[in-house]
């Protein structure tokens, strides 16, 4: 069992096909709800590389509040096409996340990059760790130097 089948049960008629359309109808017009109920499908279901365009579209939407989880599943997924959005996503900051002075999102995108693993991703590694921000250039710097340590998490 996942930790979100006990949040949300699992809707025996999602199928993979029906996931997408959610997260592409999402991705068209995003609301908050609809993206809500597509990501957490997803998730459901298990995320996969298809679903890649439509989550990347999402996480570079501004009118919801699921960017965490978004990038989670890029994690899970291990992308390549996934390392800008991951990218991009780390040096945003969104009004609703204004309270995280610990700038939790932009820590998910540079595990997420380190997972995806390929020389692309650890370049934009290196430059979110010369990142102005003190705290979002640690998080880089620290995946930076686990980089051969956490070998076995990587896309490979």
């Amino acid at each position: 069992m996942k930790p979100e089948d006990l949040i949300l049960p699992r809707d025996p008629s999602l199928t993979n096909e029906k996931v997408m359309q959610m997260l592409e109808d999402a991705a068209s017009a995003p609301q908050p709800e609809a993206v809500e109920r597509a990501v957490t499908s997803a998730h459901q279901v298990g995320v996969r590389e298809e679903f890649v365009p439509p989550l990347l579209s999402l996480l570079r939407s501004t009118d919801h509040f699921r960017h965490e989880d978004i990038v989670n599943a890029l994690q899970d997924i291990k992308d390549p096409r996934a390392v800008e959005g991951l990218f991009d996503a780390a040096t945003v900051t969104h009004e609703y996340l204004a309270y995280d002075e610990f700038f939790g999102l932009a820590r998910k995108c540079t595990w997420a990059l380190a997972d995806i693993g390929t020389p692309e991703a650890k370049a934009r590694l290196v430059q979110l760790a010369a990142s102005e921000n003190p705290l979002i250039a640690g998080y880089a710097k620290k995946r930076l130097d686990r980089w051969h340590d956490e070998q076995n998490s990587k896309r490979g």
